[in-house]
């Protein structure tokens, strides 16, 4: 796969935030020039773990934590806040370029900070994804100040995107009829 930064670059192909129970993006960032159609890869990631899950016949959830291909690993991560709360799962599609561990590592504090900003917003979602859109601009400064000589990404002069309010529109109720 060509990628469109060969300096620091991120060692992912792509990152996806990921409502933990019903597998909708919240948002992605894709780091390499293959397109994808997220709303089927997001779907497919939540998939296989549900299938994972079954086949493992546990009293526990299992939870998925990678799959290993000869030139690729998808990574996930998830984070799982107190009870009766909903869960973020992170997946990154690997080039693994670095350890496993740094891979996990990493995704585990882009969905601690996501988590961190949105939290009301995930607690509360009902569809609308604008609301995180800010934070592609986070995925993007993740990319640019990643350090492969430290293995850890770096986070220089950049904070955490705030909760933006955006325009609110009336819910939809079909349409109707008007007499002309």
């Amino acid at each position: 796969m060509k990628e469109l930064l060969s300096i620091n670059s991120i060692p992912f192909h792509s990152i996806y935030l990921i409502d933990g129970e019903t597998g909708v993006e919240y948002i992605s960032k894709n780091y390499s020039e293959n397109k994808y159609d997220v709303n089927v890869i997001t779907g497919m990631f939540k998939a296989l773990e549900t299938f994972i899950n079954h086949l493992a016949y546990s009293e526990n959830y299992e939870h998925l934590q990678e799959i290993n291909f000869k030139g690729l690993r998808i990574v996930y991560e998830r984070y799982n806040p107190a009870f009766g709360k909903k869960s973020l799962l992170c997946v990154g599609v690997s080039k693994k370029e670095e350890d496993a561990k740094i891979e996990h590592a990493f995704l585990q504090k882009i969905v601690f900070d996501f988590y961190n900003v949105y939290e009301p917003v995930i607690q509360n979602f009902k569809g609308d994804v604008m609301p995180f859109q800010c934070f592609f601009n986070r995925l993007e400064e993740y990319q640019y100040n990643w350090d492969s000589d430290q293995k850890d990404p770096s986070f220089r002069g950049y904070n955490s995107p705030q909760i933006v309010k955006t325009q609110s529109f009336p819910d939809f109720h079909g349409f109707q009829r008007t007499n002309d």
